[in-house]
């Protein structure tokens, strides 16, 4: 008895520091709450892909483009995930380069994300570039949120976070400068005007493709009025470019002398489309 009532009046004393700390996390979370970037029921639990990419997109400024997004749905798992609600939260993150898949099909939307991944996303979005601030992933990455103080070096890079640390991370990149500007990206979201991306459904249309006796490729893109300066690059299953084609208005191309020979059939060909501000919009296998 004696062993329980010291116990209890242990727990007592800890119990006001706990709230306080409790009470400190969510003000220091302010902007990251009010803003609505993240909720601020269920912090404590790990968060998952999908409400990353969801987070980003609302960083961005993008809030309306998701909600009235039509256009390709990239990767098979994310429609009957939840019910869907992320397909147009992860197509917009994949569009405008900040997540990509798992591989080409899957996206891993319930996967949890580690620490390092939610500063690669936050970095890209302050305007850091991968193959030019950080090459090696993880510790490239790692590194170069240190660098600029997004990152905390109590954390470890590869630990699965949890939606408060999240949370925390967001209020130090939004005070954070975007690379080469002299503003954060709170005064850009509050006073740089937004430009709201409408998004088209592009389809290719007419497709004609034929390696029997000479190389064809041929097309035509649909659902946009003006296709000028869009690319379309004929490549090997692996990635290596064959040719490229810059578009005109109507969105009509012909790709041919490409190499037809025996190793370019054995590995297959693909396209990629690229708009006309360089985003992969369309790709698949012929």
């Amino acid at each position: 008895m004696k062993r329980l009532i010291i116990f209890i009046l242990s727990l007592t004393l800890l119990l006001p520091n706990f709230v306080l700390a409790q009470g400190e996390g969510i003000s220091d979370i302010k902007e990251v709450i009010e803003r609505g970037f993240l909720e601020k029921e269920g912090l404590d639990r790990k968060i998952n892909r999908a409400e990353l990419a969801t987070v980003s997109i609302r960083l961005m400024g993008l809030e309306k483009s998701a909600l009235s997004y039509k256009g390709k749905i990239y990767y098979k798992d994310i429609e009957k995930f939840q019910g869907g609600w992320a397909v147009p939260y992860i197509s917009l993150a994949k569009e405008h380069g900040i997540m990509e898949g798992v591989s080409k099909d899957k996206f891993n939307p319930q996967y949890n994300v580690s620490y390092v991944e939610v500063l690669t996303v936050l970095m890209r979005i302050l305007g850091y570039e991968d193959g030019i601030d950080f090459i090696d992933f993880p510790q490239d990455y790692y590194k170069k949120a240190l660098e600029i103080g997004l990152g905390d070096m109590r954390i470890s890079p590869n630990e699965k976070v949890t939606r408060m640390t999240v949370a925390l991370t967001i209020e130090k990149a939004l005070n954070s400068r975007l690379r080469d500007e002299d503003y954060t990206l709170l005064e850009k979201l509050d006073k740089v005007p937004q430009k709201e991306i409408i998004v088209e459904e592009i389809k290719l249309d007419n497709l004609k493709f034929n390696t029997s006796i000479a190389g064809i490729f041929s097309g035509e893109l649909k659902g946009s009025s003006d296709f000028t300066g869009y690319r379309v690059a004929l490549l090997s299953k692996k990635g290596r470019l064959y040719k490229e084609k810059i578009l005109g208005k109507d969105g009509k191309f012909v790709i041919n002398d490409f190499d037809i020979g025996l190793l370019p059939k054995i590995d297959g060909y693909k396209y990629e489309i690229y708009n006309s501000e360089g985003k992969l919009i369309l790709s698949d296998n012929l």
